[in-house]
């Protein structure tokens, strides 16, 4: 993971949605990205003027959750270096031009200090499970500790956040079982007014960033074993069954399947 502190020089870009153009605000300014005070894991984003006598240039504060941005060159500017920040959640994009000297003959060409700007933060915002994929590759590849793996039958790591057992995949694959009415009944009062119940709605709201740092945020609690796991089973009804993610999660388990459930046909 990337910690040091990024820092560039940088200008904000309007960008108009009816003629598709984008205009570059004249103010000077600075972007800097470092870990989230709260989260080593989330990243802060912010713009700023260098100036006070910028006018109405609002300062950007972004919080950035790796794995939900991308941070490329937009290709079709010509006349500047354009780089687009795209949260692939929600869809919101925003547009900073480098403010760095670049080369006069050609505008849009981006510098070797500017490469390496782009690389550090593609590094920082690149989801978690990119290296753990190249050493899964790496693995199956040697038949013999494959083979070694397989022998050992119920090995498992443990789960070391929420997102080990709640990702989007699983999620996914569990609603595609379900029928509408289902996911109504099951989901629908669980989410935003705002949310219609539908499958679509309950993957928008898991790749929701408040919702991404709020379940980290829980999972951290539960494995530091300061009884967050015993006020949870208090405030939630389900057997106490010591502290950590799993227990937490075989509670709720044990809990749901208790439960009496309505019938289908309804």
């Amino acid at each position: 993971m990337v910690s040091s502190t990024i820092k560039f020089n940088a200008g904000k870009v309007q960008y108009d949605e009816e003629t598709k153009k984008c205009t570059p605000l004249p103010h000077k300014g600075v972007i800097t990205i470092k870990p989230n005070a709260d989260d080593e894991d989330f990243y802060d984003f912010t713009w700023s003027p260098k100036s006070s006598n910028s006018g109405n240039a609002e300062k950007d504060e972004l919080l950035i959750i790796p794995g939900d941005v991308s941070f490329k060159k937009v290709e079709s500017c010509k006349t500047g270096r354009v780089l687009a920040l795209t949260f692939l959640s929600s869809g919101a994009k925003n547009l900073y031009w480098l403010q760095d000297l670049g080369d006069d003959d050609k505008l849009d060409m981006l510098t070797d200090k500017d490469q390496e700007i782009i690389d550090r933060v593609n590094a920082l915002v690149a989801p978690a499970g990119d290296e753990p994929e190249a050493e899964e590759a790496k693995t199956t590849a040697d038949p013999a500790p494959a083979a070694a793996s397989a022998r050992q039958g119920a090995f498992r790591l443990p789960l070391t956040s929420l997102s080990d057992f709640l990702s989007l995949d699983l999620v996914s694959a569990h609603l595609d079982t379900l029928t509408d009415d289902q996911v109504a009944r099951a989901y629908g009062p669980y989410l935003p007014e705002s949310f219609p119940p539908t499958k679509s709605s309950v993957l928008a709201l898991m790749r929701d960033p408040f919702f991404q740092q709020t379940c980290h945020k829980l999972g951290d609690s539960l494995k530091q074993a300061n009884g967050a796991g015993y006020l949870l089973a208090h405030s939630l009804k389900y057997e106490y069954d010591g502290e950590g993610i799993e227990p937490f999660l075989s509670g709720l388990r044990k809990k749901a399947m208790s439960e009496p459930t309505s019938s289908t046909s309804e």
